[in-house]
């Protein structure tokens, strides 16, 4: 068995590191106030809507990454991305997570870029919603949690009914990333069926100008960048038949799918800011001393570390082990979700580590641990809760 990184994930890290450095960087020193202590303040207006000259940011770096190649490159050739596979995405996230909080998460765009459930387009939808968010001129978001519904999505609320021929959407999604932004969701409804039924459930293509349809309240989330999520209302909202995204009543599963998809890389990631945070205390466990001695001599601090650096390893193994699984076209939902699983609880315990091992100076805003310990937390809520990735290994394996 080779345990080697693929080669083509090695190159993208190496390329990836330099545009930073290039493109990322120095816009990073130019406004720095959007990373500082002060950088929920600096981020958003009095709405929480994020200031034009941040949103400003955020699109340069998304034109640059297309310009480089970076952004959807994980879509096929044939739609003009990069065609790289889950493990090679994979680790290029761990790489990504490895370091400061920075404007380089924009550079893959996110929930707001391209997916590969847009690859049901037909030819006109390619045309008018896929192709201009390859080339960064649009973004999207993913609306399918509403306030009553989150772990068991599919007994949505939100209704869509035919029409003529035009379907009526009507209902509220909430927690939508990117959704202030968005040029277009894709909206998931009930279009047939009971609730709870998998199947029923359609996938809607709806423009941010399309009349009924409305962006709410912005919400305040922890230790995440501001102004990002928000809830979305549809008011007797009406699109065409051709605003159809695949089949009808067969949604749900590409919604799954997706989502799977980003479990693999919340394991990656956190994996990556579990090795930044790790090499921070490593390092200061060997400068810091008390009573005369590196803290780091002392077991009540380096066995910590020991224990944290195995569960890194760990982690890693896992998630790369599940993507491998994915990209051989094999079942991989146990393993999947066995990697969200402890991929959730690395990122937390890494936080937590590398705030006791700083002592006080962890607790500081000077440092990126306490940003850490606020947004690792949503880690084990995200793309499935811990609850329901256990409930997920338990059907597996019984």
């Amino acid at each position: 068995m080779d345990f080697s990184e693929p080669s083509e994930a090695v190159q993208i890290k190496k390329a990836l590191d330099d545009f930073i450095e290039q493109e990322v960087a120095p816009l990073e020193n130019e406004y720095d106030q959007f990373l500082g202590a002060d950088y929920e303040k600096e981020i958003v207006d009095d709405e929480h809507r994020q200031v034009p000259e941040y949103r400003n940011i955020v699109e340069q770096i998304r034109q640059k990454s297309v310009e480089a190649g970076f952004y959807g490159m994980t879509m096929p050739e044939e739609v003009g991305g990069g065609d790289v596979d889950i493990l090679t995405r994979a680790i290029v996230g761990e790489h990504m997570s490895n370091r400061p909080p920075g404007f380089h998460s924009a550079i893959f765009g996110g929930a707001g870029g391209p997916t590969p459930i847009l690859l049901a387009c037909d030819e006109r939808q390619r045309e008018e919603y896929l192709e201009p968010l390859m080339d960064g001129e649009i973004t999207t978001c993913f609306a399918l949690t509403e306030p009553g519904h989150g772990s068991d999505a599919h007994y949505m609320d939100t209704r869509a009914e035919k029409d003529g021929d035009e379907w009526v959407i009507s209902g509220q999604k909430c927690y939508i990333t990117n959704g202030p932004y968005a040029d277009f969701a894709m909206v998931f409804a009930r279009t047939s069926g009971e609730d709870g039924d998998l199947g029923g459930i359609t996938c809607f293509l709806v423009d941010k100008d399309n009349p009924g349809f409305e962006v709410g309240k912005i919400h305040r989330a922890m230790g995440m960048t501001p102004g990002t999520h928000s809830e979305l209302y549809f008011n007797d909202c009406r699109v065409g038949e051709e605003q159809v995204l695949g089949e009808v009543d067969k949604g749900f599963q590409s919604a799954m799918d997706w989502i799977g998809g980003g479990r693999i890389n919340i394991a990656a990631g956190s994996v990556g800011t579990a090795q930044f945070l790790l090499d921070m205390s490593v390092e200061y466990a060997r400068e810091r001393k008390t009573f005369d001695k590196p803290i780091g001599h002392r077991q009540g601090i380096s066995f910590q570390l020991a224990e944290l650096a195995t569960d890194i390893e760990q982690v890693r193994q896992l998630y790369r082990y599940a993507a491998w699984k994915m990209d051989e076209g094999e079942r991989a939902r146990k393993e999947e979700s066995m990697a969200k699983l402890r991929g959730a609880k690395l990122a937390n315990d890494a936080a937590d580590i590398a705030m006791q091992v700083h002592g006080g100076a962890g607790f500081m805003k000077d440092l990126p641990i306490e940003r850490n310990y606020r947004s690792a937390r949503v880690f084990r809520i995200f793309e499935g809760t811990d609850e329901i990735m256990k409930r997920t290994i338990a059907r597996e394996l019984i």
